[in-house]
């Protein structure tokens, strides 16, 4: 039965329009993950609309980052070069009959992975009310989309030998990515590492027996499990959460049509005792009598988070829980 919150239904019910037909013909689309261009005719909507998704941060980390790296383009449509784009925004205004703005979305229409988000209204007023009331779900959706494309990337190519681990220690089964091949096992516990000397990346499950009903229980559970089997290397050192709140971004088990919704935490760790910390995320799923955790943690002090977090993310929601 999948735990995955990537079943659950949009904040914002779009249209999809000339969705791919999944042939695998279609060309490689160009881009990073995460970057997003902002295109149209009109100017100034097009600068409100970039402005909007620029202004997004991606929660839980030390400093502030940019959701999306945005890019912009005035032009009537899509040139040869910007259809293959990864993730597009195309902006539309001067539609008289509109009474309310649209938004609809098209699925891989030139290349793939793409997202193609329209915005269509009668003046640039009636967008930036839109806008101001349904900017995150429009997040939600280019969020969702990179997330996929994480798990679609992982589903090819993950770490077969950490995968047979999890299935044997939790009867469950998570996709790693391949350079997370240091590993430590305790009882009800992995640790999977790419013990990188810039830019590490974790990935910790565990499981415990009772059932997590709030933010606040997963959180001391959290810190329970860490001190136990994440000592730092000085003595009496061990890992933490940090005093700044974590982001609870649903706080509480909720049963929906296939499961139960995990509680999903992003915030930062700390070494007690020691100069080391970062961010975050973790999803706790109970089934049963006992309770689920998988959670990813970074740990680099030289870069930017929110592309390795992002990477692990994607990992954790391909938990799928067998038995």
């Amino acid at each position: 039965m999948s735990k995955s919150l990537l079943s659950l239904g949009l904040c914002l019910l779009m249209a999809c329009a000339g969705c791919s037909n999944g042939s695998g013909l279609m060309p490689k689309s160009g881009g990073r993950p995460y970057e997003v261009l902002v295109t149209g005719a009109d100017s100034e909507a097009v600068a409100m609309v970039a402005s909007s998704i620029r202004d997004l941060k991606m929660e839980g980390l030390p400093q502030q980052e940019a959701a999306f790296d945005v890019s912009t383009l005035v032009s009537d449509g899509l040139t040869q070069a910007t259809r293959y784009a990864r993730n597009i925004v195309m902006v539309t205004t001067g539609i008289d009959s509109l009474k309310h703005a649209v938004v609809s979305y098209q699925q891989n229409p030139y290349a793939q992975p793409q997202l193609i988000l329209h915005l269509r209204a009668a003046s640039t007023g009636q967008l930036r009310s839109t806008l101001i009331n349904n900017v995150r779900a429009i997040e939600h959706q280019l969020v969702l989309q990179e997330l996929n494309n994480g798990i679609a990337l992982l589903r090819n190519k993950h770490n077969k030998a950490a995968e047979t681990m999890v299935r044997e220690m939790f009867g469950a089964r998570l996709w790693v990515p391949e350079d997370l091949n240091k590993w430590k096992r305790g009882q009800d516990f992995l640790w999977m590492s790419n013990d990188a000397a810039r830019g590490m990346q974790n990935i910790c499950i565990y499981r415990y027996a009772g059932t997590v009903l709030t933010s606040e229980q997963a959180i001391a559970k959290r810190d329970s499990v860490m001190r136990l089997w994440l000592p730092g290397e000085s003595e009496g050192s061990y890992m933490k959460t940090a005093p700044y709140p974590a982001v609870a971004v649903n706080n509480h088990s909720e049963k929906t049509p296939d499961g139960i919704r995990p509680v999903e935490l992003r915030g930062l760790w700390e070494m007690e005792g020691e100069a080391m910390g970062g961010p975050f995320v973790s999803l706790s799923t109970s089934y049963g009598d006992s309770t689920l955790v998988v959670e990813a943690f970074v740990y680099a002090p030289e870069t930017e988070k929110r592309r390795l977090v992002r990477r692990l993310e994607a990992s954790l929601h391909t938990l799928n829980i067998e038995h």
